[in-house]
């Protein structure tokens, strides 16, 4: 009887495999193997057993351990199916169609976390399935239960630390898959999220594993959601330009108003704003349209050739390091130029 039902079963998952719809002929490939291979070895193996048992006169007792073994093997091809079909189920087009999430990455980052919680799920139910059947009484299996997870929610402390990390970079998603990260002066482009593990791929190339806890505990900056660029530079002009700082910034500011790469819905700021020991500074702070590296190079380098050349066009120069001595009241001007050459003289003599 045991043959002709598995016979039966075999014909049917092979139909249903063939002519079945989507979901159907998925749903029979993933059971056929652990129906006909798991209830196969407990059918065989019991009768096997049965009829050992019968010939030898082994006793009640045996018997007893036949049908433990036998539910064992029923139990463990249950689990195994049962953890096709969720599977099946999960990675199907109608689960897809179901959850409705249009970016992939994150449609792939659910699929993967819902598909790990079924089948931890599915192992701790048959778990305590095979204790019960191995008679252990059910209280015990609780009471068992929630002291080895307290002992190891202790003992595993880190990993667990970083497992619930995973779930929040997931849930609250500051970064994705291909976004460029910093973290902790961490920086590179992001690979692949993981259960443990987050990988970035470094600047120079190189992979780097970060745990998750890490993004727990640390801000993360994530340039890739940028909406713009900033230029920000501070440029030196001599104390000798001062007449000219203040038609130089009305110039620059009146190029990055009208430059056709430059956010003009974001603030422009050009201003003289710092008396340095050597130079007067003259601030440039703006916003690039492009969040592009590269292009953002191109842009920045472009505003500051154009900044140059109205520095120059005004009959201005750059400031440099530089002391200025001026002779006190009174004292002879020639004499200390003088000692200061002699100085210089002796110093090059030093040095070669």
């Amino acid at each position: 009887m045991g043959t002709l039902a598995l016979l039966a079963a075999w014909l049917l998952l092979q139909l249903l495999s063939r002519h079945g719809r989507n979901m159907g002929s998925h749903l029979a490939a993933a059971l056929r193997r652990p129906v006909l291979f798991g209830l196969g070895v407990s059918l065989y193996a019991s009768w096997i057993i049965h009829q050992l048992n019968e010939d030898l006169g082994l006793g009640l007792l045996v018997q007893a351990e036949v049908n433990r073994i036998s539910t064992t093997l029923v139990i463990a091809s249950i689990t195994w199916a049962v953890m096709n079909v969720g599977q099946t189920v999960l990675l199907s087009a109608s689960m897809r169609r179901w959850i409705q999430i249009e970016d992939q990455q994150d449609e792939s980052m659910l699929i993967n976390v819902m598909s790990r919680l079924y089948t931890i799920v599915v192992l701790v139910i048959a778990t305590a399935a095979l204790m019960v059947n191995f008679g252990v009484p059910s209280g015990a299996i609780a009471t068992m239960l929630g002291g080895a997870g307290i002992g190891f929610s202790f003992a595993t402390q880190q990993i667990s630390q970083n497992f619930l990390s995973g779930f929040m970079l997931f849930f609250n998603r500051p970064f994705r898959e291909g976004d460029w990260i910093n973290a902790n002066n961490l920086e590179g482009t992001v690979e692949k999220i993981g259960w443990y593990y987050t990988r970035i791929r470094t600047f120079d190339r190189r992979p780097l594993y970060i745990p998750n806890s890490l993004f727990a505990t640390n801000p993360i900056q994530n340039p890739g959601e940028m909406y713009n660029r900033r230029i920000l530079a501070n440029i030196s002009l001599r104390y000798e330009d001062l007449g000219a700082i203040n038609g130089i910034t009305q110039e620059v500011r009146s190029l990055l108003q009208q430059h056709p790469d430059i956010d003009q819905s974001q603030s422009i700021l050009v201003n003289f704003n710092e008396w340095d020991a050597s130079s007067i500074n003259m601030m440039v702070y703006c916003f690039t349209k492009t969040t592009i590296w590269k292009d953002w190079l191109d842009i920045q380098q472009s505003i500051f050739l154009d900044i140059a050349a109205v520095v120059q066009r005004s009959g201005a120069d750059f400031a440099f390091n530089c002391t200025t001595l001026y002779p006190a009241p009174g004292s002879d001007s020639n004499a200390i130029t003088q000692s200061l050459n002699r100085g210089d003289q002796t110093g090059s003599s030093q040095t070669a």
